[in-house]
């Protein structure tokens, strides 16, 4: 059974594979590296074996080092610079999950 939930996480890396996956909802699994409080709501970053990326949200944010379980929606920001593409992918938060709701 535990094989199975694993299964069901989306690595970070097949997100920043294909700008077809925007809008896909995942659920993902991966360590808190940093932390960005904001007014209203906040962002943090979370990292697996294969990358990181920043979730967006209006919970409150989770502990440093934490490892957390959520369901988000994947988005991109463009960032045109110097005729080069500086954008880069992020989830908004839709739910955090517990192990057994992966």
């Amino acid at each position: 059974m535990l094989a199975s939930l694993v299964g069901c996480q989306t690595p970070l890396i097949t997100i920043k594979e294909s700008p077809k996956k925007v809008d896909q909802t995942v659920n993902l699994t991966g360590k808190v590296v940093h932390l960005a409080p904001f007014l209203g709501n906040g962002a943090y970053q979370i990292e697996d074996v294969t990358g990181k990326i920043w979730v967006v949200t209006t919970q409150t944010l989770p502990q440093l080092n934490q490892q957390i379980n959520l369901k988000g929606r994947i988005k991109y920001q463009s960032l045109p610079l110097a005729q080069q593409e500086l954008g880069d992918f992020y989830l908004i938060e839709l739910e955090r999950l517990s192990p057994l709701e992966q």
